[in-house]
């Protein structure tokens, strides 16, 4: 009579770096957990050497970016309404070191931004990098009472630094002088190596979404 899954919900966790598989075989096996079998959630751990032996997989550094970055991933196939058929493909099977999978995605759709904050829907203003669940839900219920400006995005929570270069605000636009992926890739690239962060450290989950 006892349940077949744990009242709370089932949990998994994968370990990462260990077997040569992708970032896309990783994560389609967790789509397909939630999926088919309703798991609470998968966790993700980079491997860690702790003995000396052949046949284990000799690893200069615990992959911790990757683990991250699958974080990150699995946070979009969650709450932001994306597939993995999205983030990942046969020509791209691995997660972006530089940037954030949401960042990723955007640079290689260029058909879809910039965004008009003040016109879209919400499930498109969940693919806006810098703009997270609660930002969205504040943008939709701040436009019914007035046009949004630039300077009322921070006000908001959207992450500015990252948002201006996929959005308008009234049709203004605050990124590079015009809407070029290579452009925006080559400035968030260079922001990231200008913070002189070294890796690999421990990296904030909702880092970049």
């Amino acid at each position: 009579s006892a349940p077949l899954f744990a009242p709370a919900g089932q949990s998994t966790q994968l370990v990462v770096g260990a077997s040569p598989e992708r970032d896309c075989q990783i994560l389609h096996l967790s789509e397909r957990l939630y999926q088919r079998f309703g798991l609470k959630r998968v966790y993700y751990s980079a491997y860690v050497p702790v003995n000396d032996d052949s046949r284990l997989p000799a690893l200069p550094v615990p992959p911790l970016l990757r683990e991250h970055r699958l974080y990150q991933a699995d946070w979009l196939l969650r709450f932001y309404g994306f597939r993995v058929d999205e983030l990942l493909n046969e020509q791209y099977p691995d997660l972006e070191d530089s940037l954030d999978p949401k960042t990723s995605w955007a640079l290689r759709h260029p058909e879809f931004f910039p965004v008009e904050i003040n016109r879209a829907p919400y499930e498109t203003l969940l693919r806006v990098p810098g703009i997270g669940v609660r930002s969205a839900q504040r943008i939709v219920s701040a436009r019914r009472y007035g046009r949004l400006r630039q300077e009322d995005m921070k006000k908001i929570g959207i992450v500015m630094k990252r948002a201006r270069f996929f959005i308008t605000c009234d049709g203004k636009y605050g990124g590079p002088r015009r809407w070029e992926p290579s452009l925006v890739r080559l400035e968030l690239t260079q922001s990231v190596s200008n913070t002189g962060a070294t890796l690999p450290r421990q990296l904030e989950l909702f880092e970049g979404v």
